[in-house]
């Protein structure tokens, strides 16, 4: 479990879980070689490329994905920078924690803020501009993504989870469900 102050902490700022757009992972105990990692609790130190899908919750349809660059930090850590919906500059790189679960299976919970808002421009929605890029729009707050990672293998992970999205007041606005699979940078 993620450690008490970790929880309690976003608790505090009014974050309750999940984070959309810019999904992570967590994966488990891997015994699997690597250089330097002999396996176990570390093996997901490091950086990863990761493709994200957007999911629909309730059919786990595909939405849409895009391409992230995650480092699992020694010491529980992560940082994330993705291409994801947002304006240049909208969005802040991803910052959280991870922690071993057991059995080739991590938990991660990762927190960006998002700096201003912008509409929706989304196809067969009044106003759509095809020459603009879609999106579902976002408020400036913040946004939580919550996934389980698991290590299919030394170089491969794949997860699942939710994200949310919350205003400035802490409102939250919008969730949703996504999956990734990484390939680890070497």
């Amino acid at each position: 479990m993620m450690s008490k102050m970790w929880k309690s902490g976003f608790r505090n700022v009014g974050l309750v879980a999940v984070v959309a757009g810019a999904a992570l992972m967590s994966s488990g105990d891997i015994a699997f070689a690597q250089p330097g990692n002999t396996g176990g609790r570390n093996a997901i130190e490091g950086p990863w490329f990761v493709r994200v899908t957007l999911r629909a919750c309730d059919t786990q349809a595909p939405l849409g994905s895009f391409l992230s660059l995650v480092t699992f930090h020694e010491g529980g850590t992560i940082s994330e920078t993705t291409s994801s919906a947002f304006a240049i500059g909208q969005r802040s790189p991803g910052q959280g924690a991870w922690e071993f679960e057991g059995h080739h299976t991590y938990s991660q919970r990762m927190v960006a803020l998002i700096n201003f808002d912008t509409a929706a421009n989304l196809p067969g929605t009044p106003g759509f501009n095809p020459a603009l890029p879609v999106t579902p729009g976002f408020f400036a707050g913040w946004s939580v993504v919550t996934h389980t990672v698991v290590a299919t293998d030394a170089d491969h992970l794949t997860s699942s989870g939710t994200n949310a999205f919350y205003k400035a007041d802490g409102t939250l606005y919008r969730t949703g469900c996504s999956t990734a699979v990484a390939t680890r940078f070497e």
